[in-house]
Order: C-alpha cells, then structure tokens, then sequence
C-alpha cells in the first residue's frame, strides 16, 4: 500500500513539475511585458516634456525645434520609439506598427508629458514676473496664436500637409533599426521641413509676438492653449492625425521589401 502511495506521489510530480514551470516563465514573461510598457510609457512622457520645453523655449523656430528632436529621439528612442506625438502614434498603429494597448498608453503618456511641461514653465514665467512686477509681451509662455477669421482652412491643410511630411520621415527612421542616429536625423529633419513648409502658410496670419499657428502635433497644440474650440480642435487635432495615417500609409505604399535589409 506503501509503495502504491509512493509511485502515485511521483506521478504527480513529473505532471505538476512542467506545468509550474510554465506558469513561472508565464509570469517572468508578463513581469517584463509589463515593465517594458512602463519603461516606454516614462519615455514619451519624458521625451514629450522635453520637445513642449524646447519649443517653447525656442519659441518655435524650426531648425532649433528639429535638433532638439533629433536629440529627444536619440535619448528615449532606443526605449520607446520616440514618437512624442499622438499624431504620429495613430499613424503608427493604424498602419500597425504598434499595439493599442501601447498606443493608447503612449498618447496618454504624451499628453501629460506636454501638460506638465507647460505646468512648469508656466511657475517658471510666473515666478519672473512676480519678481520683476511686470508682464511684457515678450515674457509671456510663447503659445497658439488667434486664428484669423475666414483662414481656417488655410491653417488646416497646412497643418494636414505638414504632418504627411513629418509622418513619412518618422515611418522611414522606424525602418532604420541598425542606426540609430540616422533614424534621430531623419525624424528631426522631416520635421523640421513639415514646419518650413506649414510655418510659410501660416505665418502670414500672425499678428502677435509669441504666438504660432503650426504645430503638426496634437500634444503641443494643447499645452500652447491651441485647442478651444471646433475649429481648432479641427486644425490640430484632427487634421494630424489624418496626416500622420496618410504619411504611414504612403511609406508602407511606397517601401520596398529589401530596402529594411540594406539599412
């Protein structure tokens, strides 16, 4: 009877044996999913707060704008991808280059990275003034300027133009697994001629210092106060998003098979 209990205890154990084995390299392969998604999460907040901060430091001035992203893509790239822009993150997952789950949770990353950006640097100019007792134009946080009546269209397509151009480079530099640095040049240099190419659009309806009418991204329209209304949620929302699902689509139309295997 003895021996009868024994060799049924040891047929439990050879059954049960694998499948705790499974269970934990389950559970070690859930624990890295998940602390790659925070890890990639903190880097477009990270990478978002760093691009709001540089525009408005440079007060928009696109080759400053684009070697900052060149910098921010070389910094958290390598993490996350280095989207910083929920345009582009759509663009990205419609055309399946990422997962919803990561999509959602870049958007929601970038969105608050630039909200906190803005949050800061507001105190910051706050703060100046408090101890200079005024508040000149040119101190003010360089934001979203009014949208002149009857030119809305105008500042749409720009903005729609402008984020095809920026949505094609960063769909290249995400092909450019081997190198990293000329992936960072290609984002910041699409970017940089999407800005040339909307900035000379728009910037004929600026009236006042500080101020852009081009953003060709979502989370920088809403930390410079962009985002009001329905034209303006239009202008900055919608138009690059659809921009940025045209931008991938044209270079997934475009791409040839064995372009990723010479890079």
């Amino acid at each position: 009877m003895a021996e009868k209990t024994a060799i049924s205890s040891t047929k439990k154990s050879t059954v049960t044996e694998p499948q705790a084995k499974k269970s934990t390299m389950r559970s070690i392969r859930n624990l890295k999913t998940n602390l790659s998604m925070i890890s990639s999460f903190t880097a477009e907040f990270v990478g978002t707060f760093m691009l709001v901060a540089s525009i408005f430091a440079v007060q928009g001035q696109p080759l400053f704008v684009a070697f900052a992203l060149i910098g921010i893509v070389l910094i958290v790239g390598g993490v996350s991808g280095g989207y910083v822009n929920p345009a582009m993150t759509i663009g990205a997952w419609v055309t399946k280059k990422i997962e919803s789950k990561r999509a959602i949770g870049y958007i929601i990353a970038q969105v608050l990275g630039a909200g906190f950006a803005w949050l800061i640097l507001s105190a910051f100019m706050s703060g100046s003034n408090a101890v200079t007792g005024t508040a000149t134009a040119s101190s003010l946080l360089f934001h979203a300027a009014t949208i002149a009546e009857g030119k809305e269209w105008f500042i749409l397509f720009a903005e729609l133009i402008g984020s095809i151009v920026v949505a094609f480079g960063i769909a290249s530099a995400l092909k450019m697994k081997k190198d990293k640095t000329a992936a960072a040049f290609v984002y910041g240099l699409a970017l940089l001629i999407g800005l040339l190419i909307a900035g000379s659009v728009t910037s004929m309806f600026l009236t006042e210092a500080n101020t852009t009418l081009t953003f060709l991204n979502p989370a920088v329209a809403i930390a410079a106060n962009g985002v009001s209304w329905y034209w303006s949620a239009a202008i900055y929302l919608l138009a690059p998003t659809i921009g940025a699902i045209a931008g991938f689509a044209m270079q997934d139309f475009l791409y040839l098979p064995d372009t990723e295997d010479k890079n």
